[in-house]
């Protein structure tokens, strides 16, 4: 199973909330769903599909649903089997739904993961496989411990919080002239793997450029982060 790093953005009154109960923090990367975008395009997949099928073979395929989930799929979407074996009333109800899960989406916090690359960007920021007291140490692997499980809800440890005014001090650093050049000049495969930063190195520029690309996200993450004065939550999961 893999570690991500996921970073989720957060008022910084809500802290007092999460430190008071830490159990309350799981819900912070559980209620992370799929981009708006992504649930629209189903819609548009789903049309194609039904065009292409035509209303016959679709009334066809509902006759032979089971009586009682074709009867819940009537009420579901307010539909009779007829209408819904039209396929333009379908995609319609269905264009509704995912609508409105798109603008629940749309309010979602802002996060960002950093998938696998999570501890490559930290070598590239800080030369070292653990965090350390320098300000850039802490953008990925720092910050203050949620509660006293030492495995957290995940199992890779517990979740941590940066404040405002700690976020705005990253988003310094990692926008000072030359880090990227620095953690670019730090890569080196056969260093990281002795040190076994997750999860493994190839020689060549294509490892290279995922972890700048992924410092470059982490980068403006923070700066919108700062911009908006919010604090900001991180757990391995």
């Amino acid at each position: 199973m893999s570690m991500n790093a996921i970073f989720v953005q957060v008022e910084d009154e809500e802290i007092a909330g999460f430190e008071a109960d830490p159990d309350s923090v799981e819900a912070l990367f559980a209620e992370q769903g799929p981009a708006a975008a992504g649930l629209m395009n189903v819609a548009a997949v789903m049309q194609q599909r039904l065009r292409a099928v035509g209303p016959q073979e679709m009334a066809a395929k509902l006759a032979r649903v089971p009586e009682p989930l074709r009867q819940q799929l009537e009420a579901s979407l307010n539909r009779t089997q007829g209408a819904i074996a039209s396929g333009d009333d379908l995609v319609k109800r269905l264009q509704e739904r995912l609508g409105q899960r798109a603008g629940r989406a749309a309010n979602r916090r802002e996060t960002l993961s950093l998938e696998k690359a999570w501890h490559g960007v930290h070598y590239l920021l800080t030369g070292a496989a653990e965090p350390g007291p320098n300000l850039q140490g802490q953008a990925i692997l720092g910050g203050t411990e949620l509660g006293d499980d030492p495995e957290g809800f995940s199992g890779y440890g517990p979740a941590r919080y940066l404040r405002a005014s700690r976020v705005r001090a990253l988003s310094e650093e990692l926008r000072r002239p030359g880090l990227e050049t620095e953690a670019a000049a730090r890569f080196d495969p056969t260093t990281m793997s002795r040190l076994r930063i997750y999860p493994g190195w190839r020689a060549g520029d294509e490892d290279r450029e995922w972890l700048l690309d992924a410092f470059r996200r982490l980068r403006e993450f923070y700066a919108n982060a700062a911009a908006q004065g919010r604090a900001v939550v991180t757990c391995l999961v």
